[in-house]
C-alpha cells in the first residue's frame, strides 16, 4: 500500500470510495475492491466535487492510499484559520479495514498537518460509527462535544487534537 497525494484522476475512485457504507461494523474482505465508478460528484458531499479547489488550492491537503490501482483510503485538511484546520472526508474501504489504511491515513494527515503550521486538528463522527469513535480516540483525539438534530438517526461526535 503506498500514501501519496490526490492527483484529478483519482476523482471517479473518490467518489465511488465515499458511496461505500460506513455505519456500523463495515470491515468487509469481500466487497471488491473496484466499486462502480458514479458519473458525478455525490451530491451531500460538495468538496469532492471539485478537491484540488477546496482542499489544495485552500492551503489545506487531500490523502489518498493506493492499493494496486485501487484507491482504498482517503481524507482532507482543510483551514479554518492559520492555526487550525478540520480533517475531512476519512474513508476506508470495507475490504481494507483493520489493516493499518486508516492509520497509515490519519499520520500522513498529521505530517501534512506539521509542515502547513496547523497546530489544532479537528473532526467528527458519528456515534453510528462506533469504530470510527473509538480509532480517533485511540489516536488521542480529544472528545469536544456532541450535537443531535430532530430526524437525525445519529449523533455527531465533534473531536480535537493539539499539536
Amino acid at each position: 500500500m503506498r500514501l501519496r497525494r490526490f492527483v484529478h484522476s483519482d476523482a471517479g475512485q473518490l467518489w465511488a470510495l465515499n458511496n461505500l457504507p460506513n455505519v456500523g461494523d463495515t470491515a468487509d474482505r469481500t466487497v471488491p475492491l473496484d466499486p462502480p465508478i458514479p458519473p458525478e460528484p455525490p451530491p451531500a458531499f460538495p468538496y469532492l466535487a471539485d478537491v484540488e479547489r477546496h482542499f489544495l488550492n485552500a492551503g489545506g491537503e487531500f490523502l489518498v492510499v493506493e492499493h494496486d490501482t485501487h484507491l482504498v483510503g482517503m481524507g482532507g485538511l482543510r483551514p479554518n484559520s492559520a492555526s487550525e484546520a478540520e480533517v475531512l472526508h476519512i474513508r476506508v474501504h470495507p475490504a481494507a479495514r483493520r489493516l493499518g489504511v486508516g492509520r497509515m491515513l490519519m499520520d500522513g494527515l498529521e505530517a501534512r498537518t506539521r509542515d502547513l503550521g496547523f497546530r489544532q486538528l479537528h473532526l467528527d463522527t458519528a456515534t453510528n460509527q462506533p469504530d470510527a469513535v473509538a480509532f480517533y480516540r485511540g489516536l488521542d483525539y480529544t472528545p469536544a462535544g456532541i450535537e443531535a438534530k430532530p430526524g437525525w438517526t445519529w449523533t455527531l461526535q465533534y473531536f480535537t487534537k493539539t499539536r
